[in-house]
């Protein structure tokens, strides 16, 4: 149930670059997010993902690849009421996630971010 297999990963670069162009972001500091609504048949999950923490915020490879983890482990235990929400509504997303401090996080506060993110997404669809 919690996991974050290859099929939920974003990687068609035409359906990145659609992603960006898009004028769909939340903001909820220190992540932002990109999010477009797609045809559950252009994608194999209902929900593919794309994790981004920026060499141009932080510098150090190290700093860079312990934020990706932390943001796919927090992704990963929140993602169920979102993926439930879509195949209701027969439904897919594609959606970016992007790390956007100077300063690696710490994993509470990400958790924390989390939480009030998927919230505001999850109103956004609502609507």
């Amino acid at each position: 149930m919690h996991t974050f297999k290859k099929n939920e990963r974003l990687c068609n670069k035409k359906t990145i670059s659609t992603l960006y162009s898009s004028d769909k972001r939340i903001l909820t500091f220190p992540l932002s997010v990109h999010w477009l609504l797609t045809a559950p048949e252009q994608q194999a999950s209902p929900v593919q993902v794309l994790i981004v923490a920026p060499k141009k915020k932080l510098h150090h490879a190290v700093d860079r690849n312990r934020t990706k983890r932390l943001m796919r482990e927090c992704y990963r235990t929140r993602k169920q009421q979102l993926c439930d929400l879509l195949q209701q509504r027969g439904q897919a997303m594609a959606l970016s996630i992007n790390y956007i401090h100077t300063t690696p996080p710490d994993f509470n506060h990400l958790q924390h971010t989390f939480d009030k993110l998927f919230e505001s997404l999850i109103q956004e669809l609502s609507k």
